[in-house]
């Protein structure tokens, strides 16, 4: 499994605009990713946001950012002045909560 996680900083007064956005236009583009499957955009306070995508396979996780970064720039450089911070690559350890 891989997985990207994309960090932007903005005004804390647009996180939750932002947020909808993301899920309303941005993650069924994500969905349509082969090897996708699951999907997280996360409020780190401050105006810090994350979005956190799991994959199958590094493809899937590299098309992800691509399509991120082209997306942002059309429908949210107004909230985003700054370029993401990524980090991407294979998940080496896995915790679940057992049953």
């Amino acid at each position: 499994m891989y997985l990207s996680i994309r960090r932007y900083k903005t005004d804390e007064a647009y996180v939750g605009e932002v947020m909808r956005l993301v899920e309303d236009r941005f993650l069924p583009m994500i969905r349509e990713i082969p090897g996708f499957i699951k999907y997280y955009g996360v409020d780190c306070g401050d105006g810090l946001v994350a979005f956190i995508n799991f994959f199958e396979d590094e493809a899937g996780a590299e098309e992800s950012n691509t399509i991120a970064s082209e997306w942002v720039k059309e429908n949210l450089a107004n909230y985003f002045p700054l370029p993401a911070d990524i980090a991407a690559g294979k998940v080496m350890v896995r915790g679940e909560k057992e049953s």
